[in-house]
C-alpha cells in the first residue's frame, strides 16, 4: 500500500460518511437526537456528539504535524500501519459489534446536543478531509504521533487516516439502529 493511496481511501470513506450523516440525520428533530433507546445506551446526538470529540483530538495533532512538517518533494511512500494502529483499527471496524470501553476523553458532551450537532460533525469531518489531503508528500509511515488518550501508544501518521473513518462507520451504524428502532418517536 502506498501513503497517497492511504490518503486517497480516507477521503473517500469521510465523504461518504459525511454523505450518510445528511441523508440520515440532518432532518431529525433536537427530541429524536437526544431519544434512547435505554438508559445505558447512546443516543444519536451521544454518538455523533462522540465522533466530533474523539476526533478533534486527532485534528489537534494533525494540525501540529502539518505546521511542522511540509515537503515540497512530490513523492508516494509506502506505507504500512504500526502494530498500534492494526489493533485499533480491528477494534474499531464497524463488523466489529462487540462493545468497547470509550476513554473519558472521548465522552459524548451532553450540553453540545442540538440540532446544529450533524452541521458541527460536517465541519469535523471537512477539515480531516483538507488535513488528508495536505499530508500527500509526506511519509506517514515514518512520521510518529501518540494517542491522544495514552502517550505511551505510538502510532505512524497513517493510522488514523485509516481507522478514523472506520470509527466514524461504526458509530453512524449505531445511531442509525437507533434511528429504526421501533419506538424511535415520529
Amino acid at each position: 500500500m502506498s501513503s497517497r493511496l492511504v490518503i486517497s481511501n480516507c477521503i473517500k470513506a469521510t465523504q461518504l460518511n459525511i454523505d450518510r450523516a445528511v441523508q440520515t440525520f440532518s432532518l431529525l428533530s433536537e427530541e429524536q437526537l437526544i431519544w434512547k433507546i435505554n438508559p445505558d445506551s447512546w443516543s444519536i446526538g451521544e454518538c455523533i456528539s462522540h465522533l466530533i470529540n474523539s476526533n478533534e483530538l486527532y485534528l489537534k495533532k494533525f494540525r501540529s504535524i502539518i505546521n511542522l512538517k511540509t515537503s515540497l518533494l512530490e513523492k508516494d511512500y509506502p506505507y504500512s500501519q504500526s502494530f498500534a494502529g492494526k489493533l485499533i483499527t480491528k477494534g474499531v471496524d464497524s463488523t466489529n459489534l462487540k462493545k468497547s470501553k470509550t476513554f473519558k476523553a472521548f465522552f459524548p458532551d451532553l450540553s453540545n446536543i442540538k440540532k446544529d450537532i450533524i452541521d458541527n460533525y460536517i465541519k469535523s469531518a471537512e477539515e480531516f478531509i483538507s488535513l488528508a489531503g495536505k499530508m500527500k508528500n509526506l511519509d506517514l509511515r515514518k512520521i510518529k504521533l501518540s494517542s491522544p488518550v495514552n502517550f505511551f501508544i505510538r502510532m505512524n501518521l497513517g493510522d488514523p487516516l485509516i481507522f478514523i473513518p472506520k470509527h466514524d462507520e461504526r458509530h453512524l451504524n449505531q445511531a442509525e439502529r437507533v434511528k429504526n428502532h421501533k419506538q424511535f418517536p415520529k
